[in-house]
């Protein structure tokens, strides 16, 4: 699948040391969701989200999507990157 320019910028946020600049997860997805401020891309942004957080996407094509991005933090198991992108979702 292709990565959505709104997934693309959103991955930007997660740089090397971001973990040690939050203290929550809850602050680490306020913190990545800040610079997205349009609210059609963030609308598309949810939709994508929920594409690709589906049951039609295995943990496996999930975290090879994740790992095909420029992120620097790494999900090793797409269960919990899945239940990761539901909450960022959530937060849109």
């Amino acid at each position: 699948m292709k990565l959505s320019a709104e997934f693309r910028e959103l991955i930007l946020q997660f740089y090397q040391d971001i973990l040690d600049d939050v203290s929550s997860q809850e602050e680490l997805i306020s913190t990545v969701l800040s610079p997205l401020k349009d609210e059609a891309k963030r609308a598309r942004l949810r939709d994508y989200l929920s594409l690709v957080t589906s049951d039609n996407f295995s943990n496996d094509e999930l975290k090879n999507l994740w790992w095909s991005s420029s992120a620097d933090i790494v999900f090793y198991d797409g269960a919990e990157l899945r239940i990761f992108l539901k909450r960022v979702r959530d937060r849109l």
